[in-house]
């Protein structure tokens, strides 16, 4: 093989490999969760808050034991959250948050709230898996989609 040859298809290889890593998605598990992070997304905050004695965790008035909670943002200032609630010895069965409608988004039945927030649209998506509560927090409906796994 001659070194032209070589050498274009040494090029070709590494614009493959540039292009796939860029185009991953990242993946998280929360809670034994799983969830796909969309492209351009990169993690600004993870924390865990969990309940001490006479103290009460909760996710738009659903009670938890503990709230995991993965933020990240885009390069155009988008934010994106996910947070899973659990209960200690106890699966959560029902939720209802306020001014929600009922929603099916990539296979999940739940509750989907729109509202403004600094002028833009802001939509958060609550529904139950596993006994725990999900709650996704994004632009679109379209981003939460991509989101649940």
């Amino acid at each position: 093989m001659d070194m032209k040859k070589v050498l274009v298809l040494g090029l070709l290889l590494v614009a493959v490999s540039a292009i796939a890593a860029i185009s991953a998605s990242e993946e998280i598990t929360l809670e034994g969760i799983h969830f796909k992070i969309p492209d351009g997304y990169a993690t600004t905050e993870r924390q865990v808050d969990a309940s001490g004695a006479g103290d009460v965790e909760d996710i738009d008035g659903t009670a938890v034991d503990t709230e995991t909670t993965s933020e990240y943002k885009n390069t155009a200032g988008d934010e994106l959250e996910i947070q899973v609630g659990v209960r200690n010895n106890q699966k959560i069965d029902s939720i209802n948050p306020n001014n929600a409608q009922k929603k099916n988004i990539a296979g999940k039945e739940g509750f989907l709230i729109k509202e403004k927030d600094d002028g833009k649209d802001k939509y958060k998506f609550e529904y139950l898996q596993d006994g725990k509560l999900v709650k996704i927090t994004g632009v679109s409906e379209d981003i939460i989609s991509q989101v649940i796994a």
